[in-house]
């Protein structure tokens, strides 16, 4: 017997869908409400998050809390409601266009922090939405209503973008090799941390009949030609490839710095300067630079703040600086570089 209890976390009362016939998204959806009931994933325990476009439609059909975002914000409300709400299960649905294209910067920075979401992207290689128009991942060469003559610019490969810094999971599959797309699904929902799933998916009304295909079958079979899946985890996917690219945080060794500790200077070894003294040791007639602070007169001849032909802070040589130095930002750091030479007297 068809276990169709997915159906529970599906808002049936309003199907039919506004999706085209034959469009790949329905296949998406229906599969991530499979995987979510086997996870035990419902209205209780999950939130989804969605964008602008046809993909982004997904979240209204979801019988669980959705929020609808502007055009390309899921991942910024997605990563809100998680660090807020971090007991809840947090699921993006949206497409290529709305996350790599206007909401591509939010993609790399969301990728980086790593928190704990699932991003579901039906990648249709277009912009269905608005008419057929050249999106972030359309082929080069294909023609669309804004390249009659073929796209001219290489796509945007988001398999080695979000697969340069770990700790990362990235996973790429179609709607056409389903049992490979239930495995990306269910594996993306276990995994702890920032999970993406690039998901090939057909839009035959406004990008396949241009490219001469007459049903979504035939389109279909055009992704069986154009990738293969490979086994396992890997570290990297080829551009054909389908499978799981998984990579834990990178460890880098520990430095360990040697700090060699200067011996404490006794004061009543050092040689004794007045104000007056002081005075002379301004930088001036090739003397060195002399500058007392807390009792102490240390030589900054060598600093590069006095370095140059006009020498244009040396009106700051040879005097007790202990208050202005005390005010400075960083004061004492710079100060504690150079030599002690002296003390100033009582």
């Amino acid at each position: 017997m068809i276990d169709r209890s997915y159906k529970d976390l599906l808002k049936m009362r309003r199907f039919p869908h506004t999706w085209c016939p034959g469009c790949g998204i329905g296949a998406v959806l229906k599969n991530v409400a499979m995987g979510l009931r086997e996870m035990g994933w419902d209205y209780r325990n999950t939130v989804i998050v969605s964008g602008i476009g046809c993909s982004g439609r997904m979240g209204g059909y979801m019988n669980v809390d959705a929020v609808h975002t502007p055009h390309g914000r899921p991942l910024t409300a997605a990563e809100a409601i998680k660090t807020v709400r971090p007991d809840l299960n947090v699921v993006v649905l949206s497409g290529d266009g709305d996350l790599a294209s206007i909401g591509g910067n939010h993609l790399l920075h969301t990728a980086r922090r790593n928190p704990d979401i699932t991003v579901f992207c039906n990648d249709n290689e277009i912009y269905g939405l608005t008419g057929g128009q050249a999106g972030p991942t359309t082929p080069k060469g294909t023609k669309t209503i804004t390249s009659p003559r073929g796209e001219h610019y290489q796509p945007l490969r988001l398999n080695r973008i979000l697969t340069t810094q770990a700790p990362y999971f990235y996973a790429k599959t179609t709607v056409y090799h389903l049992n490979h797309f239930k495995t990306c699904i269910h594996e993306a929902l276990r995994y702890k941390g920032f999970s993406f799933v690039d998901i090939i998916s057909d839009c035959i009304e406004l990008n396949g009949r241009r490219l001469g295909f007459k049903t979504a079958h035939q389109m279909f079979k055009w992704f069986d030609q154009r990738f293969h899946i490979v086994e396992g985890v890997r570290d990297h996917l080829k551009d054909d490839e389908l499978g799981i690219a998984m990579k834990e945080a990178d460890t880098l060794p520990k430095v360990k710095v040697e700090v060699s500790e200067k011996p404490e200077v006794s004061l009543k070894d050092l040689k004794p300067f007045s104000l007056e003294e002081l005075a002379s040791f301004d930088g001036q007639d090739g003397k060195p630079i002399y500058i007392g602070y807390q009792g102490k007169v240390y030589d900054l001849s060598t600093s590069p703040l006095f370095q140059g032909e006009k020498r244009m802070r040396c009106h700051l040589g040879g005097k007790d600086l202990t208050q202005e130095i005390g005010i400075a930002p960083h004061g004492e750091e710079l100060i504690f570089k150079f030599p002690i030479v002296g003390r100033l007297k009582e």
